[in-house]
């Protein structure tokens, strides 16, 4: 069995934050690092191009793609988990537990169709949920983060 790595939790939920479709996470499991990779510099390591072609910023980072793709101990292990965070669902989940059936009712009716998260933040401020919510989408990602963890043998650090 693998030595469990520490990773710090807040690092790895900040991570979820701003994963956008463009970018990839993964965790070296033997330092604990975090490395985020956008597709160019994925594409970049697969391509086996020259490095001398990218600017000195972004080489570090496509040859840590390179590494990773390389990977053939497992070293590095993918924490890209936006297929397994829904905001969307969260943002359900907690206009559930709102006890004012008005608010809620009326939250229910915002986050319908396009534009639904421009209008879901409005309400909340409109409503004086912000608070609740931002604790609420906190505890939900602790627990998606943990479980992940718990999962992929990491121990987590508080």
């Amino acid at each position: 069995m693998k030595k469990k790595v520490l990773v710090k939790l807040n690092d790895l939920i900040g991570e979820i934050e701003i994963q956008i479709d463009e970018t990839f996470t993964y965790i070296n499991t033997q330092t604990g690092e975090i490395i985020t990779l956008s597709r160019e510099e994925m594409r970049a390591a697969e391509d086996e191009g020259p490095l001398e072609n990218y600017p000195d910023w972004q080489r570090e980072n496509i040859e840590k793609a390179i590494q990773i793709i390389e990977d053939e101990n497992e070293v590095y292990l993918d924490f890209t988990l936006r297929n397994g965070f829904h905001e969307y669902e969260i943002i359900e989940e907690f206009i559930g537990t709102i006890s004012d059936t008005e608010v809620r009712k009326e939250l229910f009716g915002v986050i319908q169709g396009r534009g639904a998260f421009r209008r879901f933040k409005d309400g909340i401020r409109e409503h004086e949920v912000e608070t609740q919510w931002y604790e609420f989408k906190e505890k939900k990602l602790r627990e998606l983060v943990i479980e992940w963890c718990e999962e992929n043998g990491l121990a987590i650090e508080e």
